[in-house]
């Protein structure tokens, strides 16, 4: 989250978290040769699991998210030069958290595990329930948990709410309103999004990783009229054999 680093004691943590976790990559480094290379992905595998859970519990959501997709990338580095390649990206983004004393969409942004080509982009993986929907990371300001969402005095179609956010009300938008399903859960969290100067939110059950897509990897949704019609989507994508939409901001904000 923003201003994790706001108290002495919360900042101690957070720094302890990201100068260990640092060591340990680093240790990593100079252990992985052709020769232990086998038995070093292993290790790694183990510690990227306890790094996910650490993560989490200091609040750092999208580095949460880049290690998961790094756990999950895991067997796909199947050299010593990409393994390499993999860790010095780690520990650079984790020196950049300890310099930057931000967790966010934007520093993220600057680590892919996968070279994008000038053709391609990041977007922010979510859930609502079984719906999946993929957000332009350039657009993300950050992941909040849980918030209290005060009603407008005049209900408006689109808006849920308001949430506070930085010591200002933000609406949030309400996908049920657009044919999303009705999600029942105990915990949401709140995708705060900025487009030409405009924020807003979007309250979701899950956010997962950092997708790169391609334009090939798009389909157009007019080309498959029993999907669900929304004025702010217009393409998909498939993946584990789930439909993920893809949300055009600016269409969003319109």
């Amino acid at each position: 989250m923003s201003d994790f680093f706001g108290d002495d004691f919360t900042w101690e943590l957070k720094k302890y978290f990201l100068e260990a976790t640092s060591k340990e990559v680093e240790s990593f480094m100079d252990l992985i040769d052709p020769s232990t290379f086998a038995k070093v992905t292993a290790e790694i595998s183990e510690a990227s699991s306890s790094w996910v859970v650490d993560a989490k519990s200091n609040e750092f959501s999208f580095l949460e998210i880049w290690l998961t997709d790094f756990l999950e990338k895991m067997e796909s580095l199947d050299s010593v030069e990409q393994m390499h390649k993999a860790l010095e990206l780690l520990h650079k983004y984790l020196t950049g958290l300890l310099s930057e004393k931000k967790d966010s969409a934007e520093l993220a942004a600057h680590f892919p595990l996968v070279a994008q080509s000038s053709r391609e982009a990041l977007f922010l993986h979510c859930k609502t329930g079984a719906q999946q929907f993929v957000l332009p990371i350039g657009n993300v300001i950050e992941i909040s948990g849980v918030l209290p969402v005060f009603q407008l005095p005049d209900a408006r179609p689109g808006l849920a709410g308001l949430i506070p956010f930085r010591g200002e009300a933000i609406p949030v938008i309400d996908l049920n309103s657009y044919g999303f399903q009705s999600v029942e859960s105990d915990r949401y969290y709140y995708v705060i999004c900025e487009h030409e100067g405009m924020r807003f939110s979007l309250r979701v059950t899950e956010t997962d990783e950092l997708i790169s897509l391609k334009d090939q990897d798009m389909q157009n949704l007019s080309d498959h009229p029993t999907m669900l019609s929304v004025p702010f989507i217009k393409q998909f994508f498939v993946k584990d054999q789930h439909s993920v939409m893809v949300l055009d901001m600016e269409k969003l904000v319109a």
